[in-house]
């Protein structure tokens, strides 16, 4: 189960976790793991929806990533905008989707309270709230931070930009359309303009109407509000 499982993420949280990913979901968990694995340090945009499925989209990837990296002394870090609820949530989501895979949920422990640990692979959790003191930590596979649109692009530049820096890890930013002055809004102009210059897809943007097509319910449930 373990080598079949890994071969990609569509393979192992259907396999292993009992969940089947959509498509839309896929291809931006396929250019994020590529770019991991590649070593290349390049930066996404992934916006979806509302209740569209971006947050399990998110503890399927880690779960995965904990799984292909046991071995390798990862660090991955994620910051969402506050500790409470938006951190305590994505902690709690996390546990839920190591506890119902078939390979992790016997081996994944938590130091701490906000550092989750599998094999020789960490995820550390914090909050991008303007006083929040979350420097010193270091991202040598994955930095992520949700709701980007609502962490302060000073903050991120001074305290959270650093923990990449020094291993040029992949960086994703998960959010919402809100202004054209947030981190996301800024993410997204610049990962416009790298693909321009090489070709590669950075920013992955869903519609409604798009999640409604594969999820006919969410059509349904838009309608209604």
């Amino acid at each position: 189960l373990a080598i079949k499982s890994l071969r990609d993420i569509s393979c192992f949280c259907q396999e292993a976790g009992g969940i089947t990913l959509r498509n839309y979901q896929k291809a931006p968990a396929l250019a994020i793991i590529k770019s991991i694995q590649q070593e290349a340090g390049r930066s996404f945009v992934i916006m979806f929806p509302r209740q569209s499925g971006k947050n399990e989209l998110q503890a399927q990837l880690e779960t995965y990533l904990f799984c292909l990296f046991y071995l390798m002394n990862g660090e991955m870090v994620k910051v969402s905008p506050t500790w409470k609820p938006q951190t305590l949530n994505a902690m709690r989501r996390l546990e839920r989707v190591l506890d119902a895979n078939k390979l992790l949920h016997h081996f994944w422990t938590k130091e701490s309270g906000y550092i989750y640990k599998a094999g020789a692979t960490r995820l550390y959790f914090f909050s991008g709230q303007p006083r929040s003191n979350i420097v010193g930590a270091t991202a040598n596979l994955l930095l992520e931070v949700d709701e980007a649109q609502d962490v302060l692009p000073a903050k991120f530049d001074k305290d959270i930009a650093p923990m990449a820096a020094s291993t040029n890890a992949t960086r994703v930013f998960w959010g919402t359309a809100w202004t054209s002055r947030t981190l996301l809004a800024r993410e997204l102009r610049s990962c416009r303009k790298a693909e321009k210059e090489d070709g590669i897809k950075r920013v992955f943007i869903m519609t409604a109407n798009e999640v409604r097509k594969e999820v006919p319910p969410y059509g349904a449930f838009v309608d209604d509000q």
